[in-house]
């Protein structure tokens, strides 16, 4: 599916920061569009598809701090992660309005998560809601929800939720405002 490309955010309110993402085969890259496609339907909330970025879950988001080129840092530890299959069994909510879908976190999600920030950590600084050991691993469904619509979005995920199995396909170094790929590293 094609997401909503949004204006570039000017330079002086960007941040230097970038994403280090999980991306899954196309079946469940589908199911999971679908289900995102669903939401902002019945919610006339599409901030998820103005983010112009496909599913995945995110296993660090970084602050550049200094001149340090990330794929130059992480390009080598994304080379020598291997696929894996994850599952995710559930939906969840950060408070106030974002909805999620949550895998089982397995030895694999947290040897890659693991492998990431043992690079990146020493040159950039992680996201305090993506530091190692207190990361919660999700895929967003919906997010910048009012209460009402998450209240709307979840009753509506929970209508059409079945546990959803994918394979890990790459990962993917990644810049927002507007979401630009760097780096994709097929995962084999």
């Amino acid at each position: 599916m094609e997401y909503i490309q949004t204006e570039p955010v000017p330079t002086w309110e960007q941040k230097p920061q970038f994403d280090v993402i999980l991306r899954f085969e196309q079946p469940a890259e589908e199911l999971f569009d679908e289900l995102i496609y669903r939401l902002a339907a019945v919610t006339g909330n599409t901030t998820r598809l103005c983010s112009g970025q496909p599913p995945h879950v995110s296993m660090g988001i970084f602050d550049i701090v200094d001149k340090s080129d990330p794929i130059r840092v992480l390009e080598g530890v994304m080379r020598s992660l291997r696929p894996f299959s994850i599952t995710f069994n559930a939906l969840g909510a950060f408070l106030p309005g974002t909805l999620f879908a949550a895998p089982v976190v397995t030895d694999e999600v947290i040897a890659m998560n693991r492998a990431i920030h043992m690079a990146a950590d020493r040159v950039f600084v992680p996201s305090v809601h993506y530091l190692y050991g207190t990361w919660v691993p999700h895929l967003t469904l919906a997010q910048e929800l009012t209460h009402e619509e998450l209240v709307q979005a979840f009753d509506t995920a929970g209508l059409y939720w079945k546990p959803i199995s994918a394979r890990t396909a790459s990962i993917s170094l990644v810049h927002n405002f507007p979401y630009t790929e760097e780096l994709v590293v097929p995962l084999e």
